[in-house]
């Protein structure tokens, strides 16, 4: 008889050991499930993200690759002071005569006293000599996309208008030939009257085709006050 309980003990502890196994499992799958669906919802915000920065960088590639194959040119605008009286900004622009040709612009009620505009790439040799003198100035960046062949052209305008200017500046020139200037304008093609930027460009060309033949140096300021309204003018629109 023991033999015989012990026969039937025995099955029913592996009985008791398999139950206690088979509710582990059946709570493993339950919270398996339980994951199963809470994970698809993360790996999802990951896809998307990841998805998104590669969206993004490609917009931003093909956006580069367009400027670059765009006309893009980098403008600075050299300000030494700023004065609520006339009297302090001529003072300031006489003082910087030395440096070229300085110019005062009227702004809210402000005097501005800006040194020149240049090509991003040619104001160094500028401000080195202001930092020598210890002269305080500030740097306005200014930056004009062709985004068709009637704004590049104009782009293309200002920046040869710009260098005459800055070429004026410089102490030992005395006048600037302009023929070699109209003959190029002449030669552009391909302007578009439908384009928005059409009356940008024939305002310049027109500015620039009415200079006489020697630009002297006595028109420089002029020149600059002309140019720097311009460019802040193409900004706004």
């Amino acid at each position: 008889m023991k033999y015989t309980r012990y026969n039937y003990k025995s099955p029913k502890k592996n009985n008791n050991f398999i139950f206690v196994i088979t509710l582990t499992l059946i709570a493993a799958i339950a919270l398996g499930t339980i994951f199963s669906k809470l994970l698809p919802n993360n790996k999802t915000n990951t896809s998307t993200d990841s998805k998104t920065t590669k969206v993004s960088l490609e917009k931003d590639s093909k956006t580069s690759k367009e400027v670059s194959q765009s006309n893009v040119k980098d403008y600075v605008a050299i300000q030494c002071g700023v004065f609520s009286k006339k009297e302090s900004a001529l003072a300031l622009k006489n003082s910087l005569m030395e440096f070229g040709s300085p110019f005062i612009i009227e702004e809210a009620k402000l005097n501005k006293v800006l040194l020149g505009v240049y090509l991003k790439d040619g104001v160094d040799s500028i401000t080195k000599q202001l930092d020598a003198k210890k002269i305080s100035y500030v740097k306005f960046n200014f930056q004009l996309v062709g985004e068709d062949s009637t704004s590049a052209q104009t782009n293309e305008m200002i920046s040869a208008d710009i260098k005459i200017l800055n070429k004026l500046s410089e102490k030992n020139t005395k006048a600037y030939q302009t023929v070699e200037l109209k003959k190029w304008m002449g030669s552009l093609t391909g302007a578009e009257a439908k384009s928005k930027n059409y009356a940008e460009l024939t305002e310049i060309k027109s500015y620039l085709t009415a200079m006489p033949t020697e630009l002297k140096k006595d028109k420089t300021e002029a020149g600059y006050i002309y140019i720097y309204k311009f460019i802040k003018k193409i900004l706004k629109t």
